[in-house]
């Protein structure tokens, strides 16, 4: 009874955001209904931990799993038909496609170049950064290449996208296998309200990316070390991220045969494009320039030095030397991701809500209640939105900036004084039980 009153309360939730129009002018309507999301959503996590300590029938189990995934299927048909208004990456990814279909090198000129003009339609004044060609790795541009081979609408480039997500609910449902956990928890990701609203609502290209990554640590859980070489590196031509896996693999001193074989698969597709090494430096140290956005760490440092040239020094080493650290002492994949992404999180100049997309899987497995509460809280971000387009400015308000970070805050400290020294910490660094597949 409770999985079928959170599931339609979810469903519910996403009808109303559907049918909101644009959200940025109608924000309190937005985190109204958001803020209900995640609320039923975290009620779902209670109700499947209870599930899981009561050892209900597997008959029962199947059941809610099939009720999961149409809640799941259902919330993202809702968002999908719809046009984005809190990001406008989509309409990027939509040209990039209509590029390569005309036969053209989408990393040669930026979208506002003359050679291009012949290219642009109406649409096509709504991509951000024109004058910066594209930023976007080699397996994503296939993505967009193929939004555009079905038709180069908005639609189907987020279609593209939702379709990537079952490459991370395979992988989670071979982890949970593994691990011998409920495949219940497969909620923790399904019904995460910020995977429904940034992948299905605003179509961002992440969901490959993450799709991949999570496939291969299923591989990595099964002891298939080629699969998770190929897999990892073809997320690592998706959006980079996976790259963060190298140091740690390598300090596990396991199929390092294979660790090169990734690092070759990632390396080597780039250097054969030497375009796309150039757009990407380019474009990549031009935007990197920028002010912070939404940054939590950063904006301190920031303030106490007053420099943003020293804070990001400081961040970028503080997170190097974490991720070298954390990849000595941590074995278990998932924490791994888990610490490395949490940090990255804190201490990056800029925090955009679908960066925290690489995060939510391990929520199937690891919570970290101040993990959870910024995958939460982090939308608020989005109250930039008013003043950009009343007056041009791109500030998060005060208010929304503590109201977003105070739970994280409060939830870190209350994490760490539970902490039992040194006992727990030593057991923190050890994988979670489970049984390898």
């Amino acid at each position: 009874m409770w999985a079928a009153l959170v599931g339609s309360g979810i469903i519910g939730c996403w009808w109303a955001i559907a049918n909101a129009g644009d959200v940025r002018r109608c924000l309190p309507v937005f985190y109204t209904f958001y803020a209900l999301a995640f609320g039923l959503y975290l009620l779902a996590l209670w109700g499947i931990a209870r599930w899981e300590r009561l050892e209900r029938p597997e008959s029962g189990s199947r059941v809610l799993l099939a009720w999961l995934l149409l809640v799941a299927v259902a919330a993202r048909l809702f968002l999908l038909g719809t046009t984005p208004t809190l990001s406008d990456d989509v309409y990027r990814y939509r040209w990039d496609g209509r590029v390569q279909l005309a036969g053209l090198d989408p990393y040669r000129y930026p979208p506002d170049a003359p050679e291009l003009a012949s290219l642009r339609d109406a649409q096509d004044r709504l991509i951000n950064f024109p004058h910066l060609r594209t930023v976007y790795p080699p397996v994503t541009q296939a993505a967009f290449r193929l939004g555009a081979l079905m038709g180069g609408t908005i639609t189907a480039q987020k279609a593209v996208f939702v379709a990537s997500e079952l490459l991370t609910v395979v992988g989670l449902l071979i982890i949970l296998h593994c691990r011998q956990r409920s495949l219940l928890w497969l909620a923790a990701y399904a019904w995460h309200p910020l995977v429904i609203l940034e992948i299905a609502g605003s179509g961002h290209n992440d969901a490959l990316g993450v799709g991949l990554l999570w496939l291969g640590v299923a591989a990595w859980e099964s002891r298939r070390w080629f699969g998770a070489a190929a897999a990892w590196s073809a997320s690592f031509l998706a959006k980079f991220v996976a790259a963060a896996l190298v140091p740690w693999w390598w300090c596990r001193h396991t199929a390092r045969r294979e660790l090169a074989v990734c690092i070759a698969l990632s390396v080597v597709p780039l250097v054969l494009h030497p375009t796309a090494i150039t757009a990407l430096m380019d474009s990549l140290s031009k935007m990197g320039a920028r002010s912070e956005s939404n940054a939590s760490v950063v904006f301190i440092l920031e303030w106490l030095t007053g420099s943003a040239i020293a804070s990001r020094l400081i961040g970028v080493g503080a997170f190097v030397g974490f991720l070298l650290w954390w990849a000595r002492r941590c074995d278990d994949p998932i924490r791994y991701l888990g610490g490395v992404l949490g940090a990255a999180a804190l201490l990056t100049p800029v925090l955009h809500p679908w960066y925290l997309l690489w995060l939510v899987p391990c929520f199937c497995v690891w919570r970290a209640p101040w993990l959870v509460a910024l995958s939460g809280t982090a939308v608020l971000s989005y109250t930039v939105w008013p003043g950009w387009l009343d007056a041009g400015r791109w500030v998060v308000p005060t208010w929304a900036h503590a109201l977003e970070y105070a739970p994280v805050v409060v939830l870190g400290v209350w994490g760490i004084a539970q902490w039992k020294w040194p006992s727990s910490f030593r057991l923190a660094m050890k994988p979670a039980p489970s049984a390898r597949c």
